[in-house]
């Protein structure tokens, strides 16, 4: 009998080792980038596009308007104009590393009963004549789609 439990805890313990081995560690971190040039163009980016997005139910989306895309004075972002029904917003952020996506912050000022509307947006480069991403406001949970087409 106890020759017997010897084998079940060598066996146990054999066993508890393989699968040990088998687990990996931590990541090693990067961000799997490329160290290249990059593979986009700030250019992309700029001119006037013909713009379309969702948003809140309310809205009674899908809705229309322009986005005006320049390079801000210091030449390290992109500036947006988003013309729309209602006030305009502006948008301003960085461009990614490989020049096809603009990310950051938009704001709108405050409208008839002072409530201005701030929140974050990701715009991607499709092709040269089309983007797409998504913006969410800073008091909603839900992130909203919006697709834009190249004047």
């Amino acid at each position: 009998m106890r020759r017997l439990l010897q084998l079940i805890l060598a066996a146990g313990l054999l066993g508890a080792g393989t699968a040990s081995a088998q687990l990996s560690g931590p990541p090693m971190g990067g961000s799997n980038q490329f160290i290249g040039p990059p593979t986009g163009t700030v250019q992309d980016f700029l001119g006037t596009w013909t713009l379309t997005w969702d948003g809140p139910p309310e809205l009674g989306c899908p809705c229309h308007g322009t986005l005006t895309v320049t390079v801000d004075e210091d030449g390290s972002h992109l500036d947006g104009l988003w013309k729309k029904k209602g006030a305009d917003a502006t948008l301003f952020g960085p461009v990614s590393y490989d020049q096809d996506v603009w990310a950051g912050r938009f704001s709108q000022p405050p409208d008839d009963l002072g409530i201005a509307v701030q929140g974050h947006f990701r715009m991607e480069v499709v092709d040269s004549q089309t983007l797409s991403g998504s913006y969410q406001q800073d008091s909603m949970a839900i992130a909203f789609t919006w697709r834009a087409k190249r004047r």
